[in-house]
């Protein structure tokens, strides 16, 4: 009798011990996380800088100045606060007018903004500064100095010869050099009120045309610089000026840095991620050395469950996002249910989950390529071991599709101009917000989102 309950007894204690070694967390050799520096969206010394205001002279903007009966005018409302505004994101404001070229204002000159004779020339047409709308002058200026906080108000109605070539190249070059210094570009547009004529639309025989029966029509704020001021000044407009739900106005955040942060860092992930993983046998889940999240379980099926993430926790606000996501994965088996390093041997397979974003959540298909028809197998009574590293890996193009139904494309404007639209649409807008988001893609950088593990016993 005595034997039988020693044996029981040394039995409980290598049940117990061999228990307890299930639920250590025990990483194979090679595993760690490796956290990359996310741009910040906040300056760390809280200077604000200077602002450069930067207002289209081209006579197509006269319109904007004009009120049209029965229609709300946003752009004289939206102008008259722009000092104001400024103010809230800077330390000292410098004006300029731009067309042909940039032309500095006196700040007692801004209130002409918004009278029709700022846009006139009495001198010779050659002469004036209505004729064009090089935009990408101040966006040269904002290459200068990326200190600043840059806004630029203008119709962003841009012929195809501003959009190809040497003269698109004027364009993108200071942008690229912009976002690689990680700073942001946002385009607020907005939906106002117009009363004037909109010149310069393309005729397929050549040559441009006229049109003055449009009683609306969408202007744009261009803000480069940090995202917290481009961020600041559209709250500042949704609370003082887009506050009627008939308001239309649009968002856009071109940037280099999409991502909102990596989840490793401040310990985001969870037991949550996964569904009812928490009522898994033997179930535990650790931050091991305070940045790897480990899930461990035993479990008598394969583990076919489902890892997702909310993209507004790691997507910048207002952002192109991200549209296309990618995984580095390893798989280690041991045959020891007992915790030894040596043990653990690497799978030579490479894909061994699914990855899928919709606007709402990033989903991992855990183990979906796991299967008895397949090479990759799991088998009874084997200790497994997953780690997974979840990348952005290219920016995404949302903002085409937002501003896409205020677009017209160079060959269909003149067809679109002669079926007398009240509300005109915007010259080649859908390929001005695609230039955008190529530059924003020549310079985004593969960025870790979140790292993770897996750690469990495939019992018999």
């Amino acid at each position: 009798m005595k034997k039988i309950i020693a044996k029981t007894f040394i039995f409980l204690i290598f049940f117990s011990f061999t228990n307890l070694q299930s639920k250590e967390f025990c990483n194979p050799e090679g595993v760690s996380v490796n956290i990359p520096e996310i741009a910040k969206t906040e300056d760390s010394n809280g200077d604000k800088g200077d602002v450069f205001v930067y207002f289209d002279q081209s006579l197509s903007m006269q319109g904007y100045v004009k009120d049209q009966p029965g229609q709300k005018n946003l752009y004289v409302n939206v102008i008259d606060d722009l000092q104001q505004i400024a103010e809230n994101v800077g330390s000292t404001t410098y004006y300029h007018a731009f067309g042909k070229s940039i032309k500095p204002l006196k700040e007692r000159d801004i209130a002409k903004v918004i009278k029709p004779s700022f846009y006139d020339c009495k001198g010779a047409t050659t002469a004036c500064n209505n004729q064009e709308s090089k935009i990408e002058l101040p966006f040269k200026m904002a290459k200068a100095n990326p200190d600043g906080t840059y806004i630029i108000v203008t119709d962003l109605f841009l012929a195809d010869k501003q959009l190809v070539g040497g003269t698109l190249k004027q364009l993108t070059k200071p942008l690229k050099s912009i976002l690689k210094k990680g700073k942001s570009i946002g385009i607020i547009g907005v939906m106002s009120s117009f009363n004037g004529t909109i010149y310069d639309i393309p005729i397929k025989n050549g040559g441009t045309m006229k049109y003055t029966e449009a009683n609306m029509r969408p202007y744009y704020i261009i803000v480069i610089g940090d995202q917290k001021n481009i961020n600041r000044i559209k709250s500042n407009l949704e609370e003082q000026h887009f506050t009627d739900p008939e308001d239309e106005y649009k968002f856009a955040l071109i940037t280099s840095s999409p991502i909102l942060q990596n989840l490793n860092v401040n310990q985001s992930i969870s037991e949550n991620n996964i569904a009812k993983i928490n009522k898994a046998d033997a179930f535990k889940f650790e931050y091991v050395d305070e940045v790897l999240p480990i899930y461990q379980f035993n479990t008598e099926k394969k583990f076919n469950k489902k890892f997702k993430i909310k993209i507004e926790n790691i997507i910048v606000p207002g952002s192109s996002g991200v549209s296309e996501y990618t995984l580095e994965e390893s798989l280690w088996s041991s045959p020891k249910v007992k915790c030894r390093k040596i043990d653990w041997r690497k799978a030579k397979f490479e894909k061994i989950s699914g990855v899928n974003a919709n606007e709402n959540e990033l989903t991992l298909s855990l183990f979906k390529n796991v299967s008895e028809k397949k090479r990759l197998k799991l088998f009874l009574g084997m200790r497994y071991f997953y780690f997974v590293n979840i990348y952005a890996e290219k920016p995404g193009t949302a903002s085409e599709k937002d501003f896409e139904e205020w677009s017209v494309r160079s060959s269909d404007a003149e067809k679109y101009a002669n079926d007398n639209p009240v509300k005109f649409k915007t010259l080649n807008l859908t390929k001005i917000i695609k230039i955008l988001n190529a530059v924003s893609n020549d310079t985004f950088e593969k960025t870790l989102i979140a790292s993770f593990a897996i750690d469990f016993n495939l019992v018999k």
